[in-house]
């Protein structure tokens, strides 16, 4: 079976965009699904469930499209290319109805078949929300995405973004390589503009044993660590300066960095143009339940059905679970992080220092630096150590943003002519364990959280998850070693 929307996209004026989404649809070998190509390159940009409902076809059809269309960064060329799908779906309706049946019938007793969209909820607009958001609307679900604030308020917009694999623990780090593959293919379709330069971390005597352990699990993957002298950092990274002790350091080459917030947007983009709601500023007030099931939220935007809830709210997690009558601890963790101005490119690498400090200059010349460890343990910090808080006075603000970067101008001398442009206190999603809590709460029916301090890596594979086992109910055996089930009881 082949479909052509060519001669539809054409006369709308598509075959003439340089990033326009085209194609052929054409039926897989087994009759199940539908896939889309790009014409440029004959990549497949899209796969489309093929069903016994004509109705849910279409619809999910439309969403893809848009969605993978987010590419272009244009919401004129959405809306534009939004119209067009509308149109061709139109003539389709008409025209292949009978094809439809037909590929129906053939399909085996375990095809897919149609079911109900299901009405989900997420309650969270950071990178994890975001993610999550955009593959359920793909999935077909009518979800509606609750953010108390602004996209990316919170502790996605004071990570340092480093998309890496580095954990002392094999199973984890399989994780944490699976997004970002994932990763790679979100960047190409949405435009997240990640920058694929790599990392280098080094250590002094401190802290080798554990930067030696994170290379040794390293070496197995198809990135393993190359070793480097405090002499070949300086040769291999112009104008960065590790000083004399180090210990030990290695590079890696695959590892990249984002800016948390753009990245977040086109998430939220490609959610919104694949159907999604998202609200904001719309904080959740209660959690409405018949019995111990789900059976929508109550907003400061009023109440909303739902049949699923996911909860992807950072540090407020607890708070969120407490509403479902549910206990979860998380670790407090607060920590540092400033934007520069622009200054002249010199890397395009994150570096880590003796896990003091991380760093980043990304592609437009701005620097980001951010201490690892969060503030010292002082009378001073006394407060910041036991609650959330921002700085108490605008002096102290600003000396801790031109005290970090006096810091790190010692690694790396082109920050040191930059001036401070946000000077955040973020506060870590932390599980106890620092592995992620991920799938179904238990004892609530239809309720879900994720939880993680590595939002930032894993926002890809744990969107595709969540999304696959809230809307199949296939369970992802990756997602095995970190349920919620670890903290919460039933």
């Amino acid at each position: 079976m082949q479909i052509s929307i060519s001669e539809t996209l054409k006369a709308d004026g598509w075959m003439r965009q340089t990033n326009a989404i085209g194609g052929v649809w054409r039926g897989s070998a087994e009759g199940a699904t539908l896939e889309v190509t790009d014409p440029a390159s004959g990549d497949v940009i899209g796969s489309i469930a093929w069903s016994t409902d004509l109705e849910h076809d279409i619809r999910w059809t439309h969403r893809t499209i848009t969605g993978f269309c987010c590419a272009a960064r244009d919401d004129m060329i959405e809306r534009r290319m939004s119209d067009t799908m509308e149109r061709w779906m139109g003539m389709r309706r008409r025209t292949v109805i009978g094809g439809a049946v037909a590929v129906a019938a053939t399909m085996s007793a375990g095809g897919l078949a149609a079911t109900p969209r299901k009405r989900v909820g997420v309650v969270g607009g950071g990178i994890i929300g975001a993610s999550v958001a955009f593959q359920l609307a793909r999935a077909g679900a009518d979800v509606f995405l609750f953010e108390k604030e602004r996209p990316a308020a919170g502790a996605t917009q004071a990570s340092v973004a480093w998309i890496n694999p580095v954990v002392n623990d094999a199973t984890y780090m399989r994780l944490r390589l699976e997004s970002m593959a994932a990763w790679l293919e979100d960047d190409r379709v949405l435009g997240l503009q990640a920058v694929w330069g790599g990392s280098v971390s080094w250590a002094y005597a401190d802290k080798e044993k554990a930067l030696r352990a994170k290379a040794e699990v390293l070496q197995g993957t198809d990135d393993p660590p190359r070793t480097l002298s405090a002499g070949q950092i300086r040769q291999t990274c112009p104008g960065v300066n590790p000083g004399d002790g180090v210990a030990f350091a290695f590079q890696s080459h695959k590892d990249g960095h984002v800016d948390p917030v753009h990245a977040t947007e086109r998430y939220l983009a490609a959610a919104a143009a694949a159907g999604a709601k998202i609200l904001y500023p719309c904080e959740v007030t209660k959690i409405l339940l018949t019995g111990s099931r789900v059976t929508g939220v109550r907003t400061s935007k009023g109440d909303f059905p739902l049949d699923m809830l996911v909860s992807a709210t950072g540090t407020d997690t607890p708070h969120i679970m407490a509403m479902a009558g549910k206990q979860l601890q998380l670790a407090h963790k607060p920590g540092l992080v400033i934007h520069t101005d622009a200054q002249p490119v010199v890397t395009d690498k994150v570096f880590e220092a003796s896990s003091l400090i991380e760093f980043k200059q990304y592609a437009d010349g701005r620097f980001l630096t951010s201490f690892t460890g969060g503030p010292p343990d002082l009378p001073v910090h006394a407060e910041v150590l036991k609650r959330q808080m921002q700085h108490p006075s605008e002096e102290l603000r600003q000396f801790h943003g031109q005290m970090l970067i006096a810091r790190t101008a010692e690694y790396i001398p082109a920050i040191g002519n930059a001036q401070p442009v946000k000077i955040l206190v973020g506060f870590r999603p932390y599980p106890l364990d620092n592995r992620p809590i991920c799938g179904p709460v238990p004892g609530v029916e239809g309720l879900y959280t994720i939880v993680t301090h590595s939002g930032i890596t894993l926002a890809p594979i744990l969107g595709r998850y969540a999304a696959q086992e809230i809307a199949t109910g296939r369970q992802a055996p990756s997602l095995a070693p970190y349920r919620p089930s670890r903290y919460i009881a039933a």
